[in-house]
């Protein structure tokens, strides 16, 4: 094998990154679609919860799962206020999305707010790719 060859098959690996993803909000048609795309990801364990479990049940999912990124739907049982904050403190290198149903945006942890024009842009963000075109 020569050294061309190796090098792809690691770089291959560092993209292939396995991650573990949390979908937490309510049971509707935009999250089931989230799941789908997400859980289509071979690499991604994706676990799904209703928030009306309530914000206790995710924080310590959170802390027991250990997961990657949280995906939040912005809903009137979500208090993203409250929960961002725990969330951090929790496990403070987590990478949490809130996206916003009303208005087709997701709010990435350290605030940017992104247009969410086609399901790629929300898997960009949760693989740490996404690169706004300007």
């Amino acid at each position: 094998m020569d050294d061309d060859a190796l090098n792809n098959i690691f770089e291959d690996e560092a993209i292939m990154k396995s991650r573990k993803v949390i979908v937490w909000g309510q049971d509707d048609l935009l999250s089931w679609a989230v799941n789908f795309f997400l859980t289509a990801r071979k690499d991604w364990e994706v676990l799904s919860f209703s928030c009306d479990l309530g914000i206790d049940f995710l924080i310590r999912q959170v802390e027991d799962l250990k997961p990657d990124v949280v995906v939040v739907y912005q809903t009137k049982c979500v208090n993203s206020a409250r929960m961002l904050m725990q969330l951090f403190y929790t496990r403070p290198e987590l990478t949490m999305i809130t996206v916003d149903p009303q208005d087709n945006t997701m709010e990435v942890y350290n605030k940017k707010q992104i247009l969410v024009e086609r399901v790629s842009d929300l898997i960009s963000v949760v693989e740490g790719q996404y690169h706004p075109v300007h």
